[in-house]
């Protein structure tokens, strides 16, 4: 459970960076690449802590870890066209951002004790 209160914690921060920068893109606002590095490193952390617990036995974690990979590549892909084109890729971040929603709860859920039927 330590590796998922983790994994959690982790989320949340890169959650609460992800909202102020998507929150700033949408605006037209400029965004620090530093601060979409941090973005992307803290949901590793937390991609990287849910794999911990699926290591040790956790099969709660599988279908986050998937989404966390749609969530990955949707991500890199919007931050690429845009440093490529100029342009904010306005549906890429909506899916990843949507995405990244449901694999949140997901987790939440699970870290709370949620019964999910899963």
């Amino acid at each position: 459970m330590v590796f998922l209160t983790a994994s959690l914690a982790a989320f949340t921060v890169a959650a609460i960076l992800g909202a102020s920068i998507a929150l700033d893109l949408f605006r037209g606002i400029p965004v620090d690449r530093k601060l979409i590095l941090t973005h992307a490193g803290t949901a590793v952390l937390g991609a990287a802590l849910a794999i911990g617990a699926a290591l040790t036995g956790d099969k709660r974690v599988y279908l986050n870890i998937a989404l966390v990979v749609v969530i990955a590549l949707l991500g890199f892909t919007a931050a690429t066209r845009r440093y490529r084109t100029g342009q904010v890729q306005k549906p890429l971040l909506l899916a990843h951002a949507s995405i990244a929603v449901i694999c949140y709860a997901i987790l939440a859920a699970v870290v709370l004790g949620v019964n999910l039927g899963l």
